[in-house]
């Protein structure tokens, strides 16, 4: 004859179901998240990419050279024109000072360190989101013969973590008609010594992808690393799994 399980024995199985459960479903939850983004980011970059190719075919000329000869509003609403459902949401700018950042800014972003981000880097052509719910933003156009015009995506839009290198990721157009991610070498990037804009923008190296950033010049060479899921600091280790916490 079977021996039944007394209700404290069911009970003290349940209460240690209960604290395995607790310890490890926020690290499980935290892996599905990350590679919710990861997969997010990759289409994203697929479609702006294919975008600049596009649009490099129809008009013989890269996005670059066009929109060194546009307003920011004007290249921001060609580029938009890509999506599908796509509108503006924000027309904040950094002209329009701090006063105004939290009326016009939707939501508040963040650095990786987890400090509340100081500026918002691409904060001069307002804020568009499309049917999928990606959120975009937008910098000044580039001078003639420069990679840019520079923009960022929040791959999954107002939802958290809105945060550099995690959800928010910033990228370039470039003179030969492509997209890269902030933090990849290109011919035609500045070099070290430039200074100015270009200094101010382009950034690439492990030191500008930083776990403990405090300020988003620190953050913009995540997309680089992001896409390549390899670790800023050990390039034998991952971006999603071993660099992010």
């Amino acid at each position: 004859m079977k021996k039944a399980f007394t209700m404290s024995e069911v009970l003290l199985t349940l209460g240690i179901i209960g604290v395995i459960a607790s310890m490890t479903l926020p690290g499980l939850m935290d892996n599905i998240q990350k590679r919710g983004l990861q997969g997010r980011l990759k289409k994203a970059y697929s479609e702006v990419n294919q975008i600049a190719q596009q649009f490099y075919a129809e008009n013989e000329i890269s996005f670059s050279e066009w929109a060194s000869k546009q307003s920011v509003n004007d290249y921001a609403r060609k580029f938009m024109s890509y999506f599908s459902g796509a509108r503006q949401i924000s027309t904040y700018t950094y002209s329009d000072g701090n006063a105004d950042v939290s009326s016009k800014v939707p939501y508040v972003i963040r650095n990786l360190g987890g400090i509340r981000s100081s500026t918002i880097i691409c904060d001069d052509g307002g804020f568009w989101t499309d049917s999928s719910g990606k959120l975009f933003s937008f910098n000044n156009p580039p001078r003639a013969d420069e990679n840019g015009p520079i923009f960022c995506i929040d791959v999954n839009g107002l939802q958290r973590p809105n945060t550099f290198g995690k959800d928010i990721f910033v990228f370039q157009f470039t003179l030969d008609g492509l997209v890269i991610p902030m933090g990849q070498e290109h011919k035609t990037n500045p070099t070290e010594n430039a200074s100015g804009w270009e200094q101010q923008f382009f950034f690439e190296g492990p030191e500008r992808c930083s776990p403990y950033a405090t300020h988003p010049e620190l953050n913009v060479a995540c997309a680089f690393y992001a896409l390549q899921d390899v670790n800023p600091k050990n390039e034998k280790q991952t971006y999603w799994g071993d660099f992010l916490r």
